[in-house]
């Protein structure tokens, strides 16, 4: 512990097993075990918990905003965007209208020309 220097916490709850993390707020505290109180009684004062996390700021390390090429795709990756979908739902129209029934799979086993 660094005496007399107050460092900034990011801190995150966890109200029960089956949720995810959620970024409450910050606090200032000299060290982490400080951190955890002091989160406690701010934002757990009526609210249930089942973890709570706190991070020095400092440690956090983040992506800058103008770094947009950090989150360029390297392949183009459309077809899993909601978008997507009115395409696939044309082509699948078009492909069952292609589609052969079960006579003319047979004639073309056995070569016969419609």
């Amino acid at each position: 512990m660094r005496e007399g220097i107050y460092d900034v916490y990011e801190v995150f709850v966890q109200h029960n097993k089956t949720d995810h993390h959620v970024h409450v707020g910050s606090v200032l505290a000299p060290s982490p075990d400080l951190a955890l109180h002091v989160a406690r009684e701010n934002f757990l004062r009526r609210d249930r918990a089942v973890s709570i996390w706190v991070v020095r700021r400092e440690d956090i390390h983040a992506t800058s905003y103008q770094d947009p090429d950090f989150f360029a795709r390297e392949t183009d990756k459309s077809y899993r965007e909601v978008s997507g979908y009115t395409e696939n739902g044309r082509l699948w129209r078009m492909f069952k209208q292609r589609m052969m029934n079960i006579e003319e799979v047979v004639q073309d086993m056995r070569g016969e020309t419609r």
